[in-house]
């Protein structure tokens, strides 16, 4: 039989060619094939662009064999690939009882009927489906963070050098390679045992280390002097940036702008930009420019997660300038500035102002 089946129209933001690969980054999702995806490209080509308008019929009646040939495949796997495209509701087929496929378009190219695969499902599911992507790149950004926590738990408990939490450790987490965990509640759990290990075997007495009395008499020490001995690494007092995220990201590298967009449509669609989100582009564009995990773990134990994005904001932007603040290495640059900003020098805001003048003076070149 024929069918009149119409559709609602692509999204003003989806082109056709789109929908194939809204379903490439859905494939394991929707448990499609290569060749799934491959069949649908191919009727997309199949297609005028002029069916994808509301209202019409968007269809392609090629007959099997011929499909078959035109893409190197056998009649049965084209069966089965338009089984499982209609099975996932993403095509609708009809024949003739024959098994025949035909179609009819008018003078003015509108398809008036057609009997064969109707492309209109997927049209009206392609808001569904990018939304669904959308949710994906948001659990995998979340999977990423809670990785990179539990790397960093395990540095720490490496570092303590006791071999008993180690050893709990592995009792919460034998392999120790978040990297093999799949699902975030699961390394929620792997997150929460690692805090609770560090802070059992982290012995921070804070108390003060009596000497042994002398047989002589002496003067007491009367001196005011910090006599507490801490066993863990002395730590800067943290700076609350004034800068916002909306300002760091005017003032952000090319490459840092486009991790920094694509970090904040993932947590917060259509919402402000937030530190969280920050973050955890700052840490990716770090790896990107060569600072390595530990580096960016002990410049935020140090100055504070935002200190570091500021920190990792300059260097990178002046990466890409020319002149007397051009910097040659990114990585490197990063890292002085956190060893300055750990030893109480205020090099941050001096050069956050510089660089918000430099780029206040770029836009005014740009618009004369």
């Amino acid at each position: 039989m024929s069918t009149t089946l119409t559709h609602s129209g692509l999204l003003a933001n989806v082109r056709p060619f789109d929908l194939a690969d809204i379903l490439a980054k859905l494939r394991k999702q929707l448990g499609l094939r290569d060749e799934d995806i491959s069949y649908v490209r191919w009727a997309l080509r199949k297609v005028q662009r002029e069916d994808f308008e509301p209202g019409r019929i968007c269809a392609i009646w090629t007959s099997v064999a011929r499909l078959a040939d035109e893409l190197g495949l056998s009649v049965r796997q084209i069966n089965r690939i338009e089984a499982r495209l209609s099975e996932r509701t993403l095509i609708c087929r009809t024949t003739m009882r024959n098994g025949r496929r035909f179609g009819v378009r008018a003078s003015d190219g509108r398809i008036t009927a057609a009997s064969g695969i109707n492309i209109a499902p997927l049209i009206d599911r392609a808001g569904e489906l990018l939304d669904l992507i959308s949710r994906q790149a948001a659990h995998a950004m979340e999977l990423q963070a809670a990785r990179y926590k539990a790397n960093d738990l395990i540095k720490k408990i490496h570092g303590l050098d006791a071999p008993e939490a180690l050893a709990a450790a592995r009792a919460a987490f034998p392999r120790l390679r978040p990297s093999e965990v799949q699902s975030h509640d699961r390394l929620v759990q792997i997150i929460d045992a690692l805090s609770a290990v560090l802070a059992d075997f982290s012995v921070c007495s804070g108390r003060t280390v009596e000497a042994a009395a002398s047989d002589n008499s002496a003067r007491p020490d009367t001196k005011e002097e910090n006599k507490t001995e801490i066993c863990s690494r002395r730590q800067v007092k943290r700076k609350v940036p004034h800068t916002s995220p909306d300002q760091v990201i005017l003032l952000a590298s090319t490459g840092f702008h486009e991790v920094i967009s694509l970090y904040a449509d993932a947590l917060s669609p259509g919402g402000p930009l937030t530190w969280q989100a920050m973050g955890l582009a700052a840490r990716e564009r770090a790896a990107m420019i060569g600072i390595s995990g530990a580096l960016w773990s002990n410049a935020c134990d140090l100055l504070g997660e935002a200190q570091s994005v500021l920190c990792l904001l300059i260097a990178d932007r002046n990466a890409e300038r020319v002149g007397g603040f051009r910097v040659r290495d990114a990585a490197s640059a990063f890292a002085g500035m956190v060893r300055a900003e750990a030893r109480g020098k205020a090099v941050t805001s001096a050069l956050l102002g510089e660089l918000m003048q430099f780029s206040k003076g770029e836009g005014q070149a740009c618009r004369q």
